[in-house]
């Protein structure tokens, strides 16, 4: 299932996760190498600024919520 969302000022197609339960794990990409990404309150100030993504490990959908860096 597809449908626009508006995420950091642009909209969005975003595809829904279609794991059994949802967003069992996140991660991004920096550099090519893939980071753990963890749901936040509010979106990690470095996510915003590199306008990273965080997808599913399941399924690859993804993430429309904030979140950030579990390192951070």
């Amino acid at each position: 299932m597809l449908r626009n969302m508006f995420r950091w000022g642009r909209a969005k197609g975003v595809t829904q996760c279609s794991c059994d339960p949802e967003w069992q794990g996140l991660y991004t990409e920096i550099d090519g190498q893939r980071q753990l990404a963890l749901p936040r309150d509010e979106m990690a100030t470095l996510v915003g600024y590199l306008d990273l993504t965080a997808h599913c490990a399941g399924c690859g959908a993804e993430y429309p919520k904030p979140w950030g860096l579990a390192s951070q």
